[in-house]
């Protein structure tokens, strides 16, 4: 089936710029979570999370303006509705990383020396996942057949994180530390581990739509 109308170009310019602007809020919420981890509160973080909320919101103007554009006939009509579900769920994770970056500023969490390697791990692969997420979507508009193998790539990374997720809230509980401090690490460790459930959500999207042009 046929995907696109003679705007193609432009549109797929868009939809890079829009994956670069989310690359930048994620490697900036990362950056902010390793900051604090390091430091703790401080200026230097604070400045961090303002950059990711700007970073975010950039992403946000960025996906309305390729909302308006799919209005434009830049697609054909039965495209659209594939494509604005792919904005919308692709959204949600750029969003997630920033509310943890505020959840933290906002609690001010202690993380104890004993659980920081750990947690950097599973930071890494929530934050990472998203370079998969952008291979799976180039690949719907350019490389169909590689959409399958991509996401299950990402299936993997996902359940690799909910398993560093339990073994480091089983070793939060077994630890020594306040009661208070153990739920809210548990809370921060699975806000972290939700970026990845959402690439997930992302990612199942996405063979819908290959399926769908495959047929």
């Amino acid at each position: 089936m046929a995907l696109f109308f003679s705007k193609t170009n432009k549109f797929l310019e868009m939809i890079e710029e829009y994956l670069q602007k989310v690359t930048e809020c994620m490697e900036q919420a990362q950056k902010t979570l390793f900051l604090y981890i390091e430091k703790g509160s401080c200026e230097e973080f604070d400045g961090l999370v303002a950059k990711t909320h700007m970073a975010e919101s950039c992403s946000d103007d960025l996906r309305r303006e390729i909302e308006i554009s799919l209005y434009e006939k830049a697609l054909m009509p039965e495209s659209r509705g594939d494509i604005l579900g792919l904005l919308e769920t692709v959204d949600k994770i750029p969003n997630k990383a920033e509310s943890v970056a505020f959840q933290i500023q906002i609690e001010a969490i202690r993380i104890p020396d004993e659980f920081k390697s750990e947690l950097r791990k599973i930071i890494n692969i929530n934050f990472g996942i998203f370079e998969d997420i952008k291979r799976a979507i180039r690949a719907v508009f350019k490389n169909i057949k590689e959409v399958r193998r991509i996401t299950n790539e990402i299936d993997k990374k996902e359940s690799s994180s909910d398993s560093m997720e339990r073994d480091l809230i089983r070793k939060l509980f077994s630890s020594d530390i306040d009661i208070g401090e153990k739920i809210l690490l548990k809370e921060l460790i699975i806000e972290i581990g939700s970026i990845s459930d959402k690439a997930e959500d992302t990612a199942d999207r996405l063979n819908i739509m290959a399926v769908k042009r495959l047929i």
